[in-house]
């Protein structure tokens, strides 16, 4: 994935780049996000977005790469160790993918520098790929960042993308868990509850028949 957006800040103009890429053997998703004035706003200080509403040119890039877990700089990670972290939220948690995400700025005529952390929280999408895709999932995002780490669930609910709300930029670790299929025991419990009348006109049927052979009983007795 390669996309360049140009927008309009006041007087200035920002480009954004978004790229993803993989080092393994599945293709590399695509991401988005889903309000621009946000991104400014998490990427610039308030200083910069001064420079820029009076003319200056921007640019923000943002880098997603699809790692190996057993490349150099995740090898000594901690979010492999999810499996034996305490608390029910991980239970049943499956590893998807590792991914690595920075970001990059420049302003005027000024090298591009690194950003450690959005500066407000931003909306982030991904979209899942396409060989962890189920209808029956629920996908999270773990992250390491600046030396903790966090789990992020998804706030959509969409089968085919995860979205979270963050400031974290760095290392993380896409999983999912499998989830009940409480739709099928709906259709069971909804046919038994159809078959119900049908039961109880059978027993009607029969009480009539059983009433009517007394009353016929009686009649020749008398």
């Amino acid at each position: 994935m390669h996309e360049t957006t140009q927008i309009s800040y006041e007087l200035g103009t920002v480009n954004i780049i978004l790229n993803s890429e993989s080092w393994i053997s599945q293709d590399a998703p695509n991401f988005r996000f889903t309000d621009y004035d946000q991104v400014l706003c998490s990427c610039f200080t308030p200083k910069e977005l001064e420079q820029i509403a009076a003319g200056d040119s921007a640019e923000i890039t943002f880098n997603l790469i699809m790692k190996d877990p057993l490349s150099s700089d995740l090898i000594d990670s901690p979010l492999s160790d999810f499996a034996e972290l305490p608390g029910k939220i991980f239970d049943g948690l499956t590893e998807g993918v590792y991914m690595n995400f920075d970001v990059y700025k420049s302003l005027g005529n000024n090298e591009h520098s690194e950003l450690e952390m959005f500066y407000e929280k931003i909306d982030f999408q991904l979209d899942i790929p396409l060989s962890l895709i189920n209808e029956n999932r629920e996908y999270f995002i773990y992250t390491d960042f600046m030396g903790s780490t966090e789990l992020f669930e998804d706030i959509d609910k969409e089968i085919e993308t995860i979205s979270i709300n963050t400031n974290a930029i760095g290392k993380s670790l896409l999983l999912y868990r499998e989830m009940p299929r409480i739709a099928n025991a709906k259709v069971n419990y909804d046919n038994s509850y159809v078959q119900q009348p049908q039961y109880l006109c059978v027993i009607g049927i029969i009480a009539l028949i059983l009433l009517w052979k007394r009353i016929d009983f009686l009649h020749k007795k008398e």
